[in-house]
């Protein structure tokens, strides 16, 4: 039985997804600032990190994705979808997020094939890496309810 969540686990996952991507920026302002502030506000101080607008953009990504992920992963809006429908449309909704915020801050230049063949490649490793993550830390957690359902009947057995 899933327990319920609080106004807590949202903020935590907020600032978990809020921090990743600023460390994931932050490398990329390193690795390619100087050469990207010519075509994007969001490197506009090239290699010497983030401005204060582009970090709030993000954190208002990182508040929009945990409210799909609410939309999508909880059964309070959605009753019946298969976890894979749930994650397609979650992931396309991200996607066209995203695409949203691109546009509406000039993250980089519109009409740069470049840039948005980029912007897939990096959304696919850091989805890859999440499930992956996904993925063991359920397994995890099954293992870990399969021993305690050990335990329990092993302690029955005994009475």
């Amino acid at each position: 039985m899933e327990e319920r969540k609080t106004i807590f686990d949202y903020l935590g996952q907020i600032f978990i997804i809020f921090g990743i991507t600023m460390a994931i920026l932050c490398v990329f302002c390193i690795l390619f600032g100087e050469s990207a502030k010519e075509y994007s506000g969001m490197f506009a101080f090239g290699n010497e990190g983030l401005n204060v607008a582009t970090m709030g953009q993000f954190f208002l990504v990182s508040i929009c994705v945990v409210g799909l992920r609410f939309v999508f992963f909880t059964d309070a809006i959605i009753k019946k979808m298969s976890v894979t429908a749930r994650t397609v449309w979650m992931v396309s909704s991200v996607i066209l997020l995203i695409t949203v915020f691109i546009l509406a801050f000039h993250w980089f230049p519109a009409d740069m094939w470049e840039a948005w063949a980029m912007f897939l490649i990096c959304f696919g490793i850091c989805f890859a890496i999440s499930m992956t993550v996904t993925i063991i830390k359920e397994r995890m957690e099954n293992r870990r309810m399969e021993e305690a359902l050990e335990r329990v009947k092993k302690q029955n057995e005994k009475k």
